[in-house]
């Protein structure tokens, strides 16, 4: 009864640590997500984290939905079904999402999950995102793959010991040891290069009296702004360099490759608006080490950002495994800790 316990806990562990790995990199929600206003209150308040099924395909009017629309991951109710898509709305608003043209039908392919139903009755955790929000407000996304990662780790390297009674030592295998490690130095890997990633930002003025400062333009005219990528690193580092609006678009190629210390300008292409304010235009940059060829990590860039970091993290792990069997380490090979008061006495023992 033990073993099955443990084994179904390992399952449902190492579910929710590969839908969040595949969240992380996809940048949507898999199993759990959470409101963040209250156009669902009461059936899911602000704040509230609730169950999904990624592998939903059955949708109905009355179903809540998890999908994406421009301005980002949204859980509404199915309130009609139409030839153009879905019309959707939030049990607390008076007026469908698509009333008005404010937002487009939602197609099936914009859906990641319906909301999983108990008896009538959503399944969530009162207050479980509002929690999860103060998390995210002091860690990194990337701390949270790493303890995933941690977890996975000691449950498939730990497995299979056996516990005495009485030991007069604690055990911990090298396998396991290594294999934590690993974790560590892909997390770390992980989180310099998103943490390397950064915006090129800009703001400028439309107003009648363009040309008296810098940074005053005419409403109508156009200009153009030179922005600097500059590679802070001793190593060569691939540039991605997009965003921009209606006002403003990048003149040639968005990728760069730049050896360490060296820079480059992008060209920006102005068109100021008619409107008399103060604008701002900002462009992200994420860059990637220049280890993989460059064609190949352009290829995954144009699929999603993150989809490269899963290319280094997958040859950074070949490079582990492969030490890892040039080393020798076998299955016995374990740190001993001995349990005493006021010493603790560890070496490595092969073979138990």
């Amino acid at each position: 009864m033990r073993k099955l316990i443990e084994l179904t806990f390992a399952i449902i562990v190492f579910v929710f640590i590969t839908g969040s790995l595949v969240g992380f990199f996809l940048d949507r929600p898999v199993f759990l997500s959470y409101a963040y206003s209250k156009s669902m209150t009461p059936t899911i308040d602000k704040g509230d984290l609730f169950l999904m099924n990624p592998f939903a395909r059955n949708f109905d009017v009355g179903d809540i939905i998890v999908f994406h629309r421009r301005d980002g991951w949204t859980v509404h109710r199915i309130f009609a079904v139409t030839e153009e898509g879905f019309i959707t709305k939030g049990d607390n608003n008076v007026a469908t999402d698509q009333q008005d043209g404010l937002y487009k039908p939602v197609k099936e392919s914009d859906i990641a999950g319906k909301v999983v139903v108990v008896l009538g009755h959503p399944l969530v955790i009162r207050g479980g995102g509002a929690f999860i929000q103060s998390l995210r407000a002091r860690l990194n996304n990337v701390y949270a793959i790493a303890f995933l990662l941690l977890v996975g780790a000691f449950l498939t390297f730990s497995g299979g010991s056996k516990r005495k009674r009485r030991t007069k030592y604690y055990r911990v295998s090298v396998k396991t040891l290594y294999a934590v490690v690993s974790v560590f130095i892909i997390a770390g890997f992980l989180f310099v290069t998103v943490a390397s990633w950064g915006t090129l930002a800009f703001t400028y003025s439309s107003t009648l009296a363009g040309g008296q400062r810098e940074g005053w333009y005419l409403p109508g005219s156009t200009f153009e702004k030179n922005l600097s990528v500059r590679n802070n690193a001793v190593y060569p580092f691939y540039y991605f360099v997009e965003g921009g609006s209606e006002r403003a678009e990048l003149l040639g190629p968005n990728f760069l490759r730049l050896t360490g210390g060296s820079s480059a300008n992008v060209s920006v292409h102005v068109t100021v608006p008619k409107d008399t304010r103060i604008y701002r235009e900002e462009f992200s940059v994420r860059s990637y080490p220049a280890i993989l060829p460059a064609s190949f990590v352009i290829f995954l860039y144009s699929l999603n950002p993150y989809l490269p970091l899963v290319a280094y993290a997958l040859l950074l792990s070949a490079v582990l495994w492969a030490f890892y069997r040039l080393a020798g380490i076998s299955e016995g090979d374990v740190i001993r800790i001995r349990k005493r008061r006021g010493s603790v006495l560890s070496k490595v023992l092969g073979d138990g």
